[in-house]
């Protein structure tokens, strides 16, 4: 084996080999190098409980049993003494401490550690109550399982009774330690405005408001110093607070989880709305999706979710049985899945896989969708109800205004509530697969197919098999309710997620079940502590995404080996949101919709032809050649070169380079109504993004990597050779780049605004500019009351 070294003398495999095997065996050999970059991580351990196993697991009838639970206990054990460890974990409630240690501690028996909801069966389950108090009735339930009838019924009475007052009392009891923790982070930050949340002088409370309180985005690429930022809970309220900008002449914007990478977001010294408690929103990690009752919130006019009665025939398909839901901008995606998955009914037809999300903060950006039968998330909005700029609450119905409003970047004002369209709730087959990367999205010719990824197959892969292959990848690609594809970083397996959707509930289960989500909300709270780490931050950037991508296929089903094939049938709402614990890892992300053009139709040239996939297969292959491409440096030869290096001032150009350091991810969707969608005009979209850990980007790895990626991507044109209007999505990152395909290339902002949104940008203004008739306002107000910088640029410039 072939090494290319680095400094400090460690060795990472050559470009031709740079796949997962190869980068494990090259970390067992030298990994130890970097023990004293943070001697609290258990170098020994990660080698012998992560790497090792791995490595092991392909080899015949070996002893290792390589799974979920092993690599999952391996870096636990691992980064256990670190820092940001032991900090993390020191957030977390008594009962999620225990089970995190149990896990970790008793790999045997932690199953039988606990006796949650089941009375009468051990096993690992989530807890049907609050945490505080689930060891009052884990107690009783331990009672032996031969109870006389007689006390079967008086237990059972029992629980009947105490579990509606423990839930109430844990409500009480988490209710007043929020407030008691906001109240310390508000003292810091005290004097703001008081702005009334109710009628009346006596029973009014004023809204939760910080004084220059700093604010950075959950991706920190955005940080800002609002001059107050508040926490409305009451549309009064926000009808109150925007009358006070309207006095003071402040400029207002909004934010939920913060999960946005571009500059959407408000400015220095101006209002910041925060739809949920500062404390909930920047906590990590979140335990959200393990905890029974989410955050517990109290219930406000913000969060508030209701079936309302819809029009007759307001379903554009008259086969499909559909309903509208109201629902709070406050709401979190896991607030409207457990709704959802409790009353079995209604479901969201699409959504984003993230639940530690807001419905205001999804709704925005108008880029969420998946599965080629659908538009964007945006395309159900039946109603939005806002706060105008003169602090009027407004409703929008009108379809030809909603192709605005349900989609305005929060320029039209405050939103409240959105009137979504359900569907009747079905089940989801789904049959996920770790498929070789050569078959779950074909290359246009078996040449593209990096040396390092190439199997004893690749010989014999022939053009028949390529187009066998992408046969069956387009079918995925069309014919599937929902669909998508992961690669990692230097892996030779891709994970394929696409499924088909039944309304038979036979068979149906939990999933992920209890375990799964304690697994995935483990391994994203893990990903987040060791990239953060700095003995994870020395580490060459492949190891990194090696690391990552260990972590990362673990917790992905297949989990008990790569060839199995299961099948799972669960409600809609969890296969859609089949990942939990997304939150707690921060990532940078940088996502294109690419639209999938029409061949020309040899029967009729004047109808379209079948779908051009060869569109979709080059924009995938052509990350994954640039990955390898920037790999494939040579490592300083000269004296000053290698002193360079050393002082980590080498030229981007002659270092070997993982810029990317997770995935390459592809959603399939359709197009949009909406006129700010960068899915509006196509027949079929490709949603294709790359993700990487901050560590990247402090290495100056990263912005050159999203450089060549759009200049790839907005290169595409259709069989005619007419360029496709390849659009960032707007929550992404993409501020900053240089654009335009025909000519010299300008800042992003100025070719969108010119170029790619010309005729859309005047078409949304002048929709706004009829809604503002309506409602009694006109553009220059809304812009001096709800715009940024960023968009004066791009929409009012």
């Amino acid at each position: 084996m072939e090494y290319n070294t680095l400094s400090g003398g460690t060795v990472v495999p050559d470009v031709d080999d740079l796949q997962r095997d190869a980068i494990l065996e090259s970390m067992l050999l030298h990994i130890s190098d970097y023990q004293g970059k943070d001697t609290s991580v258990k170098v020994e351990t990660l080698t012998e409980s992560v790497i090792r196993p791995v490595l092991d697991a392909p080899i015949p009838d070996n002893d290792v049993d390589f799974n979920q639970e092993k690599q999952l206990r391996g870096f636990l054990r691992a980064f256990e003494s670190t820092l940001a460890y032991s900090s993390q974990f020191k957030i977390l409630d008594e009962r999620t401490q225990a089970q995190i240690k149990t896990f970790k501690d008793e790999p045997n028996t932690w199953k039988d550690e606990w006796i949650w909801q089941d009375t009468e069966k051990k096993g690992f389950r989530l807890p049907d109550i609050n945490p505080e108090v689930s060891h009052v009735l884990a107690t009783a339930a331990s009672a032996p399982a031969s109870r006389s009838p007689i006390k079967k019924l008086l237990f059972g009475a029992f629980v009947k009774v105490a579990r509606p007052l423990a839930l109430l009392f844990v409500k009480l009891r988490l209710r007043k330690a929020a407030k008691r923790l906001e109240n310390q982070e508000a003292k810091k930050y005290a004097h703001g405005p008081c702005i009334y949340e109710h009628r009346g002088v006596k029973h009014s409370k004023s809204m939760t408001v910080y004084t220059n309180l700093p604010f950075e985005n959950w991706g920190q690429s955005v940080q800002n110093t609002p001059k107050y930022t508040f926490v409305p809970t009451t549309v009064l309220g926000i009808e109150n607070l925007v009358k006070y900008a309207n006095k003071n002449n402040f400029r207002v914007r909004c934010g939920g989880y913060r999960h946005s990478w571009s500059r959407t977001f408000s400015q220095d010294q101006e209002i910041f709305i925060s739809l949920l408690p500062v404390l909930q929103v920047t906590m990590l990690p979140d335990p959200m999706s393990i905890y029974p009752m989410g955050h517990s919130a109290e219930e406000t006019d913000l969060n508030r979710i209701e079936l309302v009665e819809s029009p007759k025939d307001a379903s554009a398909d008259k086969n499909k049985k559909t309903t509208w839901c109201r629902l709070g901008v406050a709401v979190t995606n896991e607030d409207f899945r457990r709704w959802a998955i409790k009353h079995k009914q209604w479901a969201l037809p699409v959504d984003v896989i993230l639940v530690e999300v807001t419905i205001g903060g999804v709704n925005g950006p108008i880029c969420h969708g998946a599965g080629a039968r659908h538009g964007t998330i945006n395309d159900l909005v039946k109603k939005v109800e806002y706060v105008d700029a003169n602090g009027n609450h407004q409703t929008i119905s009108d379809p030809e205004h909603l192709k605005a409003a349900a989609g305005c970047f929060g320029l039209l004002g405050i939103v409240t509530h959105i009137t979504f369209e359900l569907d009747e709730m079905s089940y989801a087959v789904l049959k996920p697969r770790k498929v070789p990367v050569a078959e779950a999205i074909p290359p246009l010719k078996r040449g593209d197919i990096p040396p390092a990824l190439r199997t004893t197959e690749y010989n014999h892969i022939t053009s028949d098999k390529l187009d066998k292959w992408k046969k069956e990848f387009a079918l995925r690609a069309a014919e599937d309710y929902y669909s998508e594809w992961f690669w990692f970083t230097y892996q030779k397996r891709v994970w394929v997620n696409t499924w088909k959707e039944t309304s038979d509930p036979s068979g149906a289960t939990e999933y992920p079940d209890a375990v799964d989500t304690f697994f995935q909300w483990l391994q994203g709270w893990l990903g987040g502590i060791v990239s953060a780490n700095p003995f994870f931050q020395a580490l060459p950037g492949a190891w990194q995404a090696q690391m990552l991508a260990t972590l990362g296929m673990t917790v992905l089903p297949p989990t008990d080996g790569e060839d199995n094939k299961p099948t799972y049938k669960t409600l809609l709402p969890d296969a859609l949101h089949f990942r939990r614990g997304v939150q707690n890892m921060r990532v940078r992300d940088m996502e294109f919709q690419i639209p999938i053009p029409d061949l020309p139709n040899p029967k009729n040239p004047d109808l379209p032809g079948e779908l051009d996939w060869s569109v979709v297969q080059r924009a995938w292959w052509d990350v994954i050649n640039l990955v390898y491409e920037l790999a494939n440096r040579p490592p300083p030869r000269g004296f000053r070169q290698r002193i360079l290096h050393l002082l980590g001032r080498q030229p981007l150009s002659d270092r070997s380079r993982t810029p990317m350091r997770l995935t390459l991810e592809l959603r399939i969707m359709g197009g949009s109504s909406l006129l700010m969608a960068p899915q509006a005009g196509n027949t079929r979209t490709a949603s294709i993004e790359v993700l990487t850990v901050p560590d990247a980007h402090h290495d100056g790895e990263w912005e050159d990597f999203m450089q060549r990626v759009s200049d790839k991507w907005m290169s595409y044109t259709d069989n005619n050779k007419m360029r496709l209007n390849v659009r960032p999505h707007w929550a992404k990152e993409w501020e900053g780049l240089r654009m335009n395909p025909d000519g010299p290339q300008v800042d992003a902002r100025e070719y969108l605004r010119t170029k790619s949104y010309k005729e859309a940008i005047d078409k949304f203004k002048w929709t706004l500019s009829e809604i503002g008739k309506e409602h009694s306002w006109t553009l220059e107000q809304i812009r001096n009351r709800f715009s940024n910088e960023l968009w004066d640029q791009i929409v009012y410039s």
